[in-house]
């Protein structure tokens, strides 16, 4: 693969902070058999870590300059982040990354509060000390890792395991497609204190440990609770118009 270069500074007319772009391609640059996986990591990383914010113009050929790639590998995983629910495609406006409405927020918590009790009960009723030792241990990475891309599939991973999603991946997939639908906002974002969400985990494990379906139910929806507020109190703040200058 040709070494990346890409320009630096702030594109003109674009919003685009090629600095940050340019040094998430830099992270990327080795180890990929495909360019198409590579700027789709790029790309992905950059919408949860925020270097790529919500309603952000995604010009094709704009990244591709800043990645130092054609535009075939931006159009592609553009598409794929777009099923990922992080980028969505306007008619006149092209892809931009996606934002999200204090509503659906609050609707999609509602819906995934229902699917993730339900998978939680059923997943309770087949425990096994061995998937309780995997959760322990994916409990433990989650809350060590940071916000970003590590975080997001540090906590996929737990969640998955919890959910005995290799036993349901219906259901699983459901949880997932409405995750996603939040997009950065939850994905790779700590909305919730370290402590807290550390806490969280660790009362969790232990509830399920114990076969205390309701407990463990609780401390879920609490959970949750948490991160849909969280949530609601970024898109607030962020909808807010900016001070007056003086």
């Amino acid at each position: 693969m040709s070494e990346l270069t890409a320009p630096t500074g702030r594109t003109p007319g674009s919003g685009l902070d090629a600095d940050a772009l340019q040094q998430l391609a830099g992270k990327h640059q080795t180890g990929y058999r495909s360019v198409g996986v590579m700027v789709y990591d790029i790309l992905r990383d950059a919408i949860l870590n925020g270097t790529l914010p919500p309603g952000q113009k995604l010009r094709q050929e704009t990244l591709a300059e800043s990645i130092g790639v054609s535009r075939l590998p931006v159009r592609s995983a553009l598409i794929q982040l777009e099923a990922d629910g992080l980028v969505e495609f306007h008619e006149r406006r092209g892809a931009v990354v996606k934002s999200l409405s204090a509503d659906v927020a609050r609707e999609v918590y509602d819906i995934r509060t229902l699917l993730e009790v339900e998978a939680l009960r059923r997943s309770m009723a087949e425990m096994t000390p061995e998937r309780l030792e995997r959760l322990r241990a994916l409990g433990r990475t989650a809350d060590a890792e940071e916000e970003g891309a590590d975080f997001v599939d540090a906590r996929t991973e737990f969640y998955a395991e919890l959910y005995d999603a290799a036993r349901r991946p219906v259901h699983w997939e459901m949880i997932e497609q409405l995750r996603l639908k939040v997009g950065r906002y939850v994905l790779g974002w700590r909305l919730v204190d370290g402590a807290e969400h550390g806490h969280s985990h660790e009362e969790l494990i232990a509830a399920v440990e114990g076969g205390d379906v309701e407990h463990a139910v609780g401390v879920l929806r609490s959970h949750l609770e948490h991160v849909r507020d969280a949530v609601l109190e970024l898109l607030d703040r962020e909808s807010a118009p900016a001070p007056a200058r003086r």
